[in-house]
């Protein structure tokens, strides 16, 4: 009898072990995040009510630029955390990106096509015929951009030239360059998948293939990633229905950092002094957090000033 209840015992303590685990591994708080994310720090509101629309845009000084669609407007958040209005009229821009020639890109997808602002927030078309929400820009001035309805990412030179580089996945939604400039990151937001890409000297891309399989909520459901963001490491931050999964240079999913309500996360980006600030957009709402790791600032010439 005594040695029915030990092994009964052990066996109930194994259980309860082995469900810790899983606890552990699904739905433990900021999951591996220990050497990211500054405890004392929490995610701070700096404000709501945006119709928050795609990829927001950092210059080389941390301040961040971000669209309110809803309302017709480009807003920039200075390093200590301020919004202001940077450009009123923008004629429904919804994601943006910083060039290496200073100039801010947005993608006016009702309009359908690509436009820059200078400095003083004048618009010029670079590109027309597209619908994008998502691009990113090389430090050649190259702008790959997604088109999730057609399945296609597309590049657009610096001379205003369009070509499809890569046709077939599911929903393909946001797009990144590495650090080192070697690789294009495009995230399938009806899929578990990241791809990942070889950029060549023409802009093209090759050797295209699965990268980071992103975790879901449960096996029937979709990770309905968004932005992605590269920090000074190479570990890639994506924006998921389950928080910000951070991938390694290797692929693998190491930690998820939970949003701060449990809502709509739609984006994710460094910024802020130091590029030192975790920023996410998450529905109507726009938090940031101080942290241990840093973002890599884009190589611009100059900086745009308000208009």
């Amino acid at each position: 009898m005594h040695r029915l209840l030990s092994c009964l015992c052990v066996a109930a303590f194994a259980s309860c072990l082995t469900h810790a685990q899983d606890v552990d591994h699904k739905g433990t708080k900021d999951r591996g995040a220990y050497g990211i994310l500054e405890p004392d720090k929490p995610w701070l509101l700096l404000g709501q009510g945006y119709q928050l629309t795609a990829d927001s845009a950092v210059d080389q000084d941390g301040n961040v630029f971000f669209t309110d669609a809803h309302n017709n407007r480009i807003l920039k958040i200075g390093p200590e955390g301020k919004i202001s209005s940077w450009k009123e009229g923008s004629n429904g821009t919804h994601g943006v990106a910083f060039g290496a020639d200073g100039r801010l890109y947005g993608g006016q997808h009702d309009r359908r096509r690509i436009v820059s602002f200078s400095s003083d927030g004048t618009e010029s078309v670079v590109a027309e015929g597209m619908q994008t929400h998502h691009l990113t820009v090389t430090s050649r001035n190259e702008i790959y951009f997604s088109e999730p309805p057609a399945h296609k990412v597309w590049m657009v030179d610096a001379a205003g030239g369009k070509r499809l580089v890569h046709e077939g996945l599911t929903w393909p939604r946001g797009v990144r360059v590495s650090p080192d400039r070697s690789l294009l990151v495009v995230n399938d937001a009806r899929a578990r998948w990241v791809w990942k890409f070889q950029i060549q000297g023409d802009g093209s891309v090759t050797n295209g293939g699965p990268f980071c399989q992103l975790e879901t909520k449960d096996k029937s459901s979709d990770p309905d990633a968004g932005g992605m963001v590269f920090d000074s490491e190479g570990f890639l931050y994506v924006a998921t229905n389950r928080g910000v999964q951070v991938c390694d240079p290797r692929g693998h999913v190491t930690a998820i950092i939970d949003v701060p309500r449990n809502e709509e996360l739609s984006n994710v980006f460094f910024g802020g002094p130091g590029m030192q600030w975790l920023y996410v957009t998450e529905w109507d709402k726009i938090y940031r957090r101080h942290v241990k790791r840093h973002g890599v600032a884009v190589e611009n010439t100059s900086k745009p000033k308000a208009p």
